[in-house]
């Protein structure tokens, strides 16, 4: 007997070590068997949340101090309805194991259902267990929802936790769960495309779980790769984290696009790793600052830096210093309150600027004393009503862009200064609606102007270029591309530039009025062949609609009509009259003789008359007088 109950003994001990509560069916005698080790938990924790004057705590910290597993249950009604969960939250120096060879994300729930949350559920009525559970489903917002909805004061540490809860949870969702480049073994199921030296993951949608990619962390399943490019543009990507941005592939890249996404922080050394790092495309997304650390670490390699259209109100001064190799910069679409010339100190080898749609109405005058290589500025889509005096007195500028500001008139000598420009692009302005004498004088250099798409610009003045009258050295000689496509001019000077010299003359889309003044554009010179539209007259209204390259000058112009008869008829006239004083001067010369010692004299032949005769007959009687005679025998 006593065997038998020794026996029986030693079977219950094995039998308790070998046996789960938690992971048994008999729930229920598992939930009871840690009733109170949770009761006590939960009592801890609720101490925990009402210490205000101790700051707020993490999730983490609250639940290390009130010693929660993600596998103890409670014995309550409540809590028997809550099924186990994997936690969510970001365990200290955890490691996921490998990412399953397709684009579905893992589940952290092990596809258990979540429990429904009632309408009437408040936080009053919550327990913190309840509290929790929910955030680590995922539930923000309709947790949320009900810290909201509840009028009562002391909920503010719980709206704080639920916010850092947010941010481990998105840290925690930057995870290396994905695998990329894997055509090979899963060719249907392809996350991001790898061709070449380029890995594209750009706009991932998913079929199941988290239907939106969050994060650069992916693995390259692809062998001997080398990721010269990459794109993770239209995401929802938030935060970029070391570590975290194509781990082990970070040396390859050159070009990295994360252009249209979410991104709100990046952190100090994320791009540290990246030793060859020379264009970097962040524009669209949610960044308030520039961060001079973030750059530092790129500091040797990068040229190109585009932070456009993002939420940044205040670059603070020496922020680009250290860049000193960066060649293009974007700032466009950021609303900057001020703008100092602080701002791009460092940045000596800066060569192109762009500055669009910043709600900038004037800069100072000093604003690019810092940039001493730059040559093309661009500050589109800007409430600019005058020319910045910066444009005409930086040396190095060569191009300028000022296309959709509030200009209204091209000034005299509105470009001139110091500045050698090259091209001026003044496109899509809705208030321009003249260009007055010698407006674009003062420029020798000018190649290229470009004022298409000016719905209201109606004159050109026929010296705004100083053709036909400007100061030494101010007439804009250089000219070679002049584009006036889709605007509302009717008329130009045939003296406005030399047309001969260019190589580019574009005006279609304009109401030309075809007459005396724009004769000259009809002649076969100005084909018109890289206008996208082919120009066409206006007025008068028998050539309404006529292109112009179909248009004679005699049906444009009365007096070009009249000149082209009166042309033939002086022509056969001179030619008559020519004949007849020819035919009247050779008989005349004929007549007179002199036409015979005109041609003696060309001949170059003595004239022989009488007298020559007979002197040379005297001379011949001496020469026989003085000849000895011959001796008598």
């Amino acid at each position: 007997m006593r065997l038998k109950f020794a026996l029986l003994f030693l079977i219950l001990v094995v039998y308790s070590f070998a046996y789960n509560p938690v992971k048994s069916n008999d729930k229920d005698k598992a939930l009871a068997d840690n009733s109170k080790k949770v009761k006590v938990k939960k009592a801890e924790l609720t101490a925990a949340q009402d210490e205000d004057d101790e700051g707020s705590k993490s999730l983490d910290e609250v639940e290390e101090d009130a010693g929660i597993d993600d596998d103890e249950q409670d014995d309550d009604e409540d809590v028997k309805e809550v099924p186990k969960k994997k936690s969510h939250v970001k365990q200290k120096k955890s490691k996921k194991p490998p990412a399953k060879k397709d684009k579905t994300r893992k589940s952290k729930k092990n596809d258990q259902e979540m429990r429904p949350i009632p309408e009437s559920t408040s936080i009053p009525n919550m327990t913190s267990f309840d509290f929790f559970e929910m955030a680590r489903e995922h539930r923000i917002d309709k947790l949320r929802e009900i810290i909201n909805d509840t009028p009562t004061g002391d909920i503010a540490k719980m709206r704080q936790i639920t916010e850092e809860l947010k941010d481990e949870i998105e840290e925690e969702d930057d995870s290396n769960e994905y695998q990329a480049c894997n055509a090979d073994t899963s060719p249907d199921n392809e996350l991001c495309h790898c061709d070449v030296h380029e890995i594209d993951c750009s706009e991932i949608t998913m079929e199941s779980g988290d239907p939106y990619l969050r994060t650069l962390d992916v693995a390259i399943m692809k062998k001997d790769f080398e990721p010269i490019t990459a794109k993770f543009t239209k995401n929802k990507i938030s935060r970029l984290q070391n570590d975290k941005v194509l781990p082990k592939f970070e040396k390859f890249v050159s070009i990295l696009d994360v252009s249209y996404n979410e991104i709100r922080f990046i952190d100090n050394d994320v791009f540290k790793p990246f030793t060859n790092l020379t264009k970097l495309y962040l524009s669209h997304n949610v960044l308030q600052t520039v961060k001079k650390d973030v750059f530092d670490a790129a500091k040797n390699t990068l040229h190109r830096l585009d932070l456009g259209y993002n939420r940044i109100k205040v670059v603070s001064d020496n922020s680009f210093d250290t860049l000193s190799k960066l060649k293009v910069l974007s700032l466009d679409g950021n609303p900057i309150k001020a703008w100092r010339k602080e701002m791009f100190k460092g940045l000596d080898s800066l060569e192109e600027l762009s500055l669009d749609n910043c709600n900038i109405e004037n800069l100072p005058a000093d604003i690019f004393e810092y940039l001493p290589k730059l040559v093309k500025l661009s500050l589109r889509e800007n409430p600019l009503e005058e020319i910045p005096a910066v444009v005409a007195h930086l040396k190095s500028l060569k191009d300028i862009d000022l296309s959709v500001t509030n200009l209204t008139e091209i000034r005299d000598h509105a470009f001139a200064g110091d500045s050698d420009l090259e091209e001026i692009i003044l496109e899509k302005m809705p208030f321009l609606t003249v260009v007055r004498d010698c407006g674009f004088c003062g420029l020798p250099q000018l190649k290229t102007l470009i004022l298409n798409d000016n719905k209201y610009l109606q004159e050109l003045h026929p010296n705004a270029f100083g053709y036909i009258k400007s100061q030494p050295g101010h007439k804009s000689a250089a000219i070679t591309s002049l584009q006036i496509h889709n605007s509302n001019i009717s008329t130009i000077s045939e003296h406005m530039v030399d047309y001969d010299n260019l190589k580019t003359f574009q005006v279609g889309g304009n109401p030309w009025n075809c007459n005396c003044d724009t004769q000259f554009m009809l002649e076969e010179k100005f084909a018109f062949k890289q206008d996208s539209v082919a120009p066409k007259c206006t007025s008068p209204a028998g050539l309404n609609g006529r292109l112009l390259v179909t248009v004679r000058a005699s049906d444009a112009c009365e007096d070009a009509r009249f000149l082209g008869r009166s042309g033939r008829f002086s022509s056969v006239l001179g030619l008559a009259l020519l004949v007849g004083f020819i035919a009247i001067g050779t008989y005349y010369m004929v007549s007179s003789g002199k036409l015979e010692r005109l041609v003696r004299r060309v001949r170059k032949e003595p004239e022989v008359t009488y007298t020559n005769l007979q002197n040379a007959g005297e001379d011949f009687a001496l020469e026989t007088d003085f000849q000895p005679r011959p001796a008598e025998v």
